[in-house]
């Protein structure tokens, strides 16, 4: 999964610790990444949560939830061309993930401005003030939204 994501050049290798089930890359440990680039970070935790979703499916005396729930997978990246290329190639993956398992799998992505995705693999439901999350809520007008700053 890592050398699809390609979260970095310099990532030669990545495993799983059979002590601690987490992400070793390039022989580091999961923790001692957490110090270095958040978007790199990102894309390994991503890779791992995916790969730990497909081996549940594969192996059913594994077991793992088949629900996964990705909030903001691009949120750490920049927006220069080798960030963006990234983030296409973890929605390429999203897509590949849900079409080869979406009877058996629930892959909720939230993402403020999500990558395109082509296919019908996704469903994609927009949420905002008009449209929101919890139906039948009584809500103030926009011109009545409660602000921090007002109050000062």
């Amino acid at each position: 999964m890592i050398s699809e994501l390609r979260p970095a050049p310099w990532i030669e290798s990545a495993t799983i610790d059979p002590t601690s089930l987490l992400p070793v890359v390039d022989n580091h440990s999961f923790e001692s990444l957490q110090a270095d680039d958040g978007a790199i970070v990102t894309c390994i935790n991503v890779a791992y949560n995916l790969t730990l979703l497909e081996f549940g499916i594969t192996h059913p005396d594994v077991r793992v939830p088949s629900l996964l729930i990705i909030d903001s997978p691009r949120k750490a990246s920049g927006s220069n061309l080798d960030d963006q290329a990234r983030g296409h190639r973890t929605y390429r993956r999203f897509q590949t993930v849900a079409e080869a398992h979406g009877s058996q799998i629930q892959l909720i992505i939230a993402d403020n401005g999500s990558a395109s995705t082509p296919g019908t693999a996704f469903g994609k439901i927009e949420l905002d003030y008009d449209e929101p999350l919890v139906f039948g809520v009584a809500r103030p007008g926009p011109e009545h939204t409660h602000r921090a700053e007002d109050e000062s």
